[in-house]
């Protein structure tokens, strides 16, 4: 019967030590919990494509440009409602020579020909990984090439 009882004390231990664990492991960076809970958000997480094609040239304006992680966090302003919208980010793969380098990261916007008026407001989600030049350092993108907005990406 003790060890009946012995075995049950050590399976609970283990199991409180995983969940604390686990716990620990769950916690996020402030900002994507704060990206995550603004309204409206959408979190599709889309992968940054090595292409020099444009996939939309409709008007939107992009502000409040961050990175957590490996992914860029983008704010758009747009106007529509009334058909999907569709962002894709794109690189040509050619980086500037400077330290750290610099990459243009082009953010396309498709209307779908969508003629409606109400303002949206969201929040874009790019996986950067992509964009790396080398298995460690760091990146400045210039965000449709706009040197006034760009960001530093450390990988």
């Amino acid at each position: 019967m003790i060890k009946f009882k012995t075995a049950i004390l050590v399976a609970i231990t283990i199991a409180a030590v995983a969940c604390k664990g686990s716990k620990k492991s769950q916690k996020k960076d402030p900002q994507v919990q704060a990206l995550l809970s603004s309204k409206p958000f959408v979190y599709e997480l889309k992968a940054v494509v090595k292409d020099t094609a444009s996939y939309g040239k409709d008007a939107c304006k992009l502000s409040d440009v961050r990175i957590s992680g490996d992914t860029l966090f983008v704010k758009a302003e747009y106007g529509g409602g009334c058909k999907d919208h569709v962002f894709t980010a794109r690189h040509n793969g050619q980086y500037m020579k400077s330290m750290p380098p610099q990459l243009n990261l082009m953010i396309d916007h498709n209307g779908n020909g969508d003629s409606c008026r109400e303002l949206i407001h969201e929040t874009l989600a790019f996986d950067l990984k992509s964009c790396r030049n080398g298995k460690t350092g760091s990146l400045v993108l210039l965000i449709n090439g706009d040197r006034s907005n760009k960001v530093t990406y450390a990988y």
